[in-house]
């Protein structure tokens, strides 16, 4: 996504824009849309310009995903004028495809949010952002004692194939699945992850971690499948309460090891290379289940070239 200005930014202004319109305006049509003559008059040009430049009077986010649907496959982009940073995200991700470019006054917190929201985007819409699932093989289960475990729910549901990468060391996470299996006891709550300890590790963005304790309502996590396909949702809430765990240990095949405490409840599962959805209490040694693993370790979330070993 594109982030484009109508005049050069001041001297000192800390972002650049991808476009200055008074100095390149090739290929733009510029439109006021308040009602669905608007509209048609913006659908004539789809297919006939590279760009049609949208202002809202009075900003409504239905007009735009029209917008958005009708340039589709024309080969004409959409670019949204915004001036208030609470449209900002309606405009990024409207569809789920989002705008091709906004065009902003020089205020550096709509840049900067911009920016953010663009890069979070991309992350989410990559197709080339699949991770490399690998076997694992359980070493032992013991009794984990008691501790503060966290579910995470999302602001949207998961599918039967996917769940959060977590574990108590960064080098080697396992999937556990999400809450989408029937049982007589509970409903089943697809939008949530049981996630384990609050001390575990969580795959966020890229190859950023968060610790479970850090989440909060509004981060980011990544939502991983069996066959390593990843998209970022959103957390919606985070509880934590006292709760009994299982210590489980794994090992992958060339000798990296890992751990995770996770409630002892049969709502609790991990995945198999099969698609297989094993409960942690039917959990044996010797089974496989999927990890994911980092060579490198881990500072504040981020991965650093550093020896760190983890027990």
């Amino acid at each position: 996504m594109e982030i484009w200005s109508d005049k050069k930014p001041p001297k000192g202004f800390p972002f650049s824009p991808d476009r200055v319109l008074s100095e390149d305006s090739t290929g733009i049509s510029r439109k006021d849309i308040s009602d669905d003559s608007d509209r048609e008059s913006i659908r004539s040009l789809m297919g006939m310009v590279d760009w049609v430049v949208v202002r809202c009077p009075d900003w409504t986010m239905i007009p735009l995903e029209n917008l958005i649907a009708d340039a589709s496959g024309t080969g004409t982009r959409i670019c949204a004028e915004i001036n208030r940073i609470e449209d900002v995200q309606g405009a990024i991700f409207a569809l789920e495809i989002g705008v091709d470019a906004l065009l902003l006054p020089p205020q550096e917190e709509l840049w900067e949010k911009a920016q953010l929201l663009g890069n979070s985007r991309s992350s989410r819409l990559s197709d080339d952002s699949n991770l490399s699932m690998i076997e694992v093989t359980v070493r032992s289960i013991e009794d984990g004692g008691i501790g503060q475990r966290a579910c995470i729910d999302l602001t949207e549901r998961m599918n039967p194939d996917e769940g959060l990468c977590i574990g108590s060391f960064s080098s080697c996470m396992v999937l556990v699945q999400a809450e989408v299996n029937e049982n007589p006891h509970v409903p089943t709550r697809p939008f949530r992850v049981n996630a384990g300890a609050i001390h575990a590790y969580v795959l966020s963005e890229g190859e950023r971690t968060n610790y479970l304790e850090e989440l909060r309502s509004g981060m980011p996590v990544s939502v991983i499948s069996s066959n390593g396909s990843r998209r970022t949702s959103i957390v919606g809430r985070v509880k934590i309460e006292h709760r009994p765990f299982l210590l489980i240990r794994f090992e992958s095949n060339d000798g990296i090891e890992g751990q995770i405490l996770l409630q002892q409840a049969e709502t609790v599962r991990l995945l198999t290379l099969g698609g297989e959805s094993i409960a942690v209490t039917s959990l044996k040694e010797g089974e496989k289940v999927l990890a994911m693993t980092f060579e490198s370790a881990m500072h504040i979330g981020k991965s650093v070239p550093s020896l760190v070993k983890e027990v």
